[in-house]
């Protein structure tokens, strides 16, 4: 008996084979259409040294995990609070940032710019001596902000060759927070042990328009928003060493997703063929998409810091820190993450008692592959190198601290559909106040 497939399971076949290759079609021609490319909209999940933070630590370029012996310690190493010489709450009362992005010759010969800022709090913590229940013994905690991004952008670009108007308004609202508590006990006169655990929470929101007409008639016009949420536990162990006028600390910290949820809303019009680009009927593509597990897995880090202290007011420390590398098995894979290791160091000079001086220098490298010549859809890569300078007012129980950090970046980008790159200039500034009371 021959063996025959029914007509209809055959159209259907031939009705989904031909869906496909419309949508590859489409895709193709999106990549090559003049629409700003989506993929560097979310906030930036991509470096890790964008905010920070703790009173000493912000003038020290973060440089902070052989001191530690602050609130702070909880985010540098646990084990420094066993240090600390007083009980003390600590608050960044005030921060303003402010960051800028120039993607240069991206529209013809003109450069394309998105500026991005915000308001916000980065740490607030306090820190208790317990001698009176074990001696050696303290405790912290924190709440703080590891990333924060503010965007209200709108451009208008008329008139260049046969693009006859090109409308953007994006909307950006992107945070990620950690809030936690660390214990730590001196085990020898110069030793001490620390852990941390701490709550992290990522909630990103992206809106943005795009509207496109060309000299000819034909048009795009496009809805977008994306949000990402997530939330994971970290958890942190550190030790800290002091011998002569030096001290040495290592801290690792595991974290581990407990959930993320990444969802893509795309509303589509336009009168382009997307097989020839060329004028054809109205068409509209709506999609609305749920990725769970977005993120995946989240970076293990691993902080190596040295201090020396020759004097009573001189200071200088040294930090390494090492994340891994980080991928999700679940499709868009956005929030891959490639390993990275960052640099930072520091020095506090005391002018008078009462005037400390805080100075460092640290890396900002980005977790993204490298933009390559001939491929398709790349994510930005930039690479920071940051300065930081703060002063300081002391008295007996009281400390504030004010000062600026500043970021300069480099890199290549793809920020128009298409095979181009672009050369990328980017400066960030954050100019924060803060104070601690010591008890």
């Amino acid at each position: 008996m021959e063996n025959r497939v029914p007509t209809k399971m055959v159209e259907m076949t031939m009705k989904l084979r031909e869906r496909n290759n419309s949508m590859n079609r489409l895709m193709r021609w999106l990549l090559s259409t003049f629409l700003l490319s989506g993929s560097t909209l979310w906030a930036d999940q991509f470096h890790y040294n964008n905010l920070v933070v703790g009173e000493r630590a912000m003038g020290l370029g973060g440089a902070f995990c052989a001191v530690a012996d602050d609130a702070s310690g909880l985010i540098y190493n646990p084990a420094g609070i066993a240090f600390a010489l007083s009980n003390d709450i600590t608050g960044s009362a005030n921060a303003f940032y402010k960051k800028k992005v120039t993607y240069k010759k991206t529209i013809g010969s003109q450069d394309f710019t998105e500026n991005s800022g915000g308001t916000l709090a980065p740490f607030f913590g306090g820190m208790q001596k317990m001698d009176s229940l074990l001696p050696g013994l303290a405790f912290a905690f924190g709440l703080y902000s590891i990333d924060s991004e503010l965007k209200d952008q709108n451009d208008l670009i008329e008139n260049i060759g046969t693009l006859e108007r090109f409308h953007r308004t994006t909307n950006i609202r992107g945070s990620t927070t950690g809030m936690g508590a660390a214990v730590a006990k001196r085990i020898f006169q110069s030793a001490s042990i620390g852990l941390s655990l701490s709550l992290i929470t990522v909630d990103e929101l992206v809106q943005e328009y795009q509207d496109v007409k060309y000299t000819d008639a034909r048009f795009v016009a496009q809805n977008y928003r994306t949000q990402l949420k997530g939330s994971g536990l970290e958890i942190g162990f550190g030790s800290q060493y002091a011998i002569g006028t030096w001290s040495f600390g290592l801290s690792t910290k595991i974290r581990q997703v407990m959930s993320s949820e990444y969802q893509v809303a795309l509303d589509y019009h336009s009168n382009l063929d997307p097989a020839t680009s060329q004028l054809t009927d109205l068409f509209a593509i709506f999609t609305n998409t749920t990725t769970d597990d977005a993120l995946g897995t989240m970076p293990t880090e691993v902080r190596v810091g040295t201090a020396w202290f020759p004097s009573a007011s001189f200071l200088w420390s040294f930090d390494v820190i090492h994340h891994t590398k980080t991928e999700s098995d679940k499709l868009p894979k956005l929030f891959n993450r490639e390993a990275v290791t960052n640099f930072a160091t520091g020095a506090e000079y005391y002018i008078t008692p009462s005037i400390p001086v805080r100075t460092g220098v640290f890396t900002n490298y980005d977790t993204r592959p490298k933009v390559e010549a001939g491929k398709l859809g790349q994510a930005d890569h930039i690479d920071y190198l940051g300065y930081s300078l703060f002063f300081g007012w002391v008295q007996p129980n009281s400390q504030v601290a004010l000062g600026a950090i500043y970021q300069s970046g480099d890199g290549k980008s793809q920020k128009i559909n298409g095979a181009a790159i672009q050369e990328v200039e980017a400066q960030s500034f954050t100019f924060a106040l803060s104070v601690t009371h010591s008890f």
